[in-house]
């Protein structure tokens, strides 16, 4: 062997060495990088204010992901309430767009709110990690009522849409897009209901006293039903229910194609980094099978609807459309 192919082998056997030493660094680093994330506390957004669903939801997906052990470093909710959620999205999509200790807790407002009120931000400007469990509306009315069944409140609004009220959430949230996705079903304009809007729990108080004809609401109605005060018409979910829903029957199961849900949701910035995506679908996915969950969802009458990233993503997808299609029919779009 000449002197030039001893040298020539010495070199190439020197770069493999390079190359290998500086793949087994690259390895490290990575290693490493995912070892040590998260590094310092999360903050956790919730755009509304203390004391709401949302509020609730956030602060029960803190402590449980903490007290589970699951999470190391302290999740800190913060409040950044304003603009139905619009406030907390534009923070995330334009202040901390690459922030990976930053995640927001938020439902449907990523859909209605920028469709209603004409605000920037959207779903599409978040990256989406998981969707945590959903709340359904339940179609009631007070205990003396002349109105026995879903099926009395159909034959009523095909006579006559305006001729029974109907009292719930603000326009356009999930009580109004029920009862017109109801009417739809049975051929009326929705725009022609007689749709009453209140705040907070002033509804239930209009429902019982006769304020209006017909009340919806969230699935803490149980308990005014339990009570004896209401009774239920119909649950806007898929499937029925169990615990304590099961007697009480889906519009489906009536024959009326409605079904509508709230979900809660965890996002993250629009240029979260892959790894911090990954880590946060896992430690969610953990949480959700967690006992601390699980009486959480029991506790406060969620229902587990637990999707990761890629089916969370294309159910966001759908859903927009839908909901725009149901807006532009109440003539409520921006």
């Amino acid at each position: 062997m000449n002197r030039r192919t001893l040298l020539l082998n010495g070199a190439r056997a020197g770069i493999v060495s390079v190359f290998s030493l500086s793949a087994a660094f690259v390895s490290l680093d990575s290693a490493y990088a995912q070892s040590d994330y998260p590094n310092k506390p999360i903050e956790l957004i919730i755009p509304f204010s203390p004391g709401g669903g949302v509020d609730l939801f956030g602060r029960t997906v803190a402590r449980v992901l903490n007290d589970e052990g699951i999470v190391d470093q302290n999740i800190q909710v913060t409040n950044m309430p304003g603009a139905g959620g619009a406030l907390g999205m534009a923070e995330m999509a334009e202040n901390r767009p690459d922030d990976d200790h930053s995640l927001l807790g938020i439902a449907l407002h990523v859909h209605l709110t920028p469709l209603l009120q004409g605000t920037e931000h959207s779903y599409k400007d978040l990256t989406p990690i998981a969707k945590l469990f959903s709340e359904y509306v339940m179609m009631v009315v007070r205990t003396d009522s002349p109105i026995q069944s879903l099926d009395e409140v159909a034959a009523a609004l095909k006579e006559d849409p305006g001729s029974l009220s109907f009292g719930g959430a603000t326009v356009g949230n999930t009580d109004h897009i029920t009862v017109s996705k109801f009417a739809s079903d049975l051929g009326v304009n929705p725009v022609d209901l007689t749709y009453v809007p209140y705040s907070g729990g002033e509804s239930n108080a209009a429902i019982l006293g006769g304020h209006v004809d017909v009340g919806l609401g969230g699935l803490d109605l149980i308990d005014l039903v339990e009570a004896g005060r209401m009774r239920v018409l119909a649950v806007s979910s898929a499937d029925r229910l169990g615990g304590r829903y099961a007697d009480f029957q889906t519009f489906k199961e009536q024959g009326y194609d409605v079904e509508t849900e709230t979900w809660r949701g965890i996002f993250g910035p629009p240029r979260m980094p892959q790894d911090a995506v990954d880590y946060w679908e896992d430690a969610l996915t953990k949480m959700v099978k967690s006992d601390g969950w699980q009486e959480a969802l029991k506790q406060n009458q969620w229902v587990d609807a637990f999707q990761t990233t890629d089916e969370f993503k294309a159910s966001l997808d759908a859903d927009h459309e839908v909901y725009r299609s149901i807006l532009q029919n109440l003539g409520l779009l921006k």
